[in-house]
């Protein structure tokens, strides 16, 4: 009786260890996922700053170098060409952020490994019934 409530202690103890292993893997997961949507997110604001400017002193030019033969069409213009510029954008921020790996999946991969092992040993034990396989 002793050796087996030694080796549930072993068991219990492994497997707490390999739960905060997990949890740790987890954790710095998140902080790379965190680090790269802080890094994406800053990026997109800076571009976005820059491009408004770029686009009201770019606008305001191209009126006024176009305004003697479009005439009031020449904004109608410039906004529908500024509007596909921004689609064009936003369809590949969303690709680069569709690409990107999905938050923790490094860590449901482990899990289901060690769920897997766990349970393939439960029932390979279970399989040997309660005396045969039991250490002597």
């Amino acid at each position: 009786m002793a050796l087996s409530l030694e080796a549930a202690r072993r068991v219990l103890g492994h497997t707490g260890r390999l739960l905060l292993l997990r949890a740790d893997l987890a954790a710095e997961e998140l902080a790379l996922a965190r680090r790269q949507w802080i890094g994406w997110l800053g990026l997109a604001l800076a571009a976005f700053a820059l491009l408004v400017v770029a686009l009201v002193a770019g606008g305001a030019w191209l009126t006024l170098l176009l305004w003697d033969r479009l005439g009031a069409a020449t904004p109608g213009i410039l906004a529908l060409l500024l509007g596909l510029a921004a689609a064009l954008l936003l369809r590949r921020l969303l690709h680069a952020a569709g690409d990107a790996a999905a938050p923790l999946a490094r860590t449901r991969v482990a899990l289901r490994e060690d769920y897997e092992a766990l349970a393939g040993a439960i029932a390979h034990r279970h399989d040997d019934g309660p005396g045969e396989g039991a250490p002597r």
